[in-house]
């Protein structure tokens, strides 16, 4: 887990991990933490990067709420922060870009099952072989 504090132009304190993502704006007066954030980053939907360089940089997070409302929260940032953000920028776009490893495997087992059927319907194999083969890519086979 890592903490990065930005000083300028709001005071913010970032915490993650490679699963979520802890916004915290500390404040003398504060009552409540309403504009705390914790995002889960397999809630994230896009993010995006704009370095600081005379202007203030920015990064752009639109995630899914509990309620299924997007909600995009931007974070300014100075020149000084521009390679740390950089890094967080870089870790939840490849979560984002990172297509998740079950669905990988749903799609091999349906595309080797397909294969199965088409030779099947060619006659290369009997119908018991092919129920076979389907229990064993969906791991029923002891069932």
């Amino acid at each position: 887990m890592q903490t990065y504090r930005i000083k300028k132009p709001r005071k913010l304190e970032i915490t993650y991990d490679d699963q979520i993502l802890t916004l915290h704006y500390p404040g003398l007066l504060k009552k409540n933490d309403k504009d705390d954030r914790e995002i889960a980053f397999k809630k994230l939907k896009s993010v995006r990067f704009f370095e600081a360089t005379y202007r203030q940089g920015h990064l752009q997070i639109l995630y899914q709420k509990p309620n299924h409302a997007l909600e995009k929260i931007i974070i300014s940032f100075e020149a000084a922060d521009n390679d740390d953000l950089q890094k967080l920028y870089q870790l939840m776009n490849d979560y984002i870009e990172k297509p998740a490893e079950e669905d990988l495997s749903f799609v091999k087992k349906g595309e080797l099952i397909m294969a199965y059927l088409k030779m099947k319907e060619g006659g290369l194999m009997t119908d018991d072989e092919f129920e076979e083969k389907k229990k064993r890519i969906l791991g029923l086979e002891d069932q």
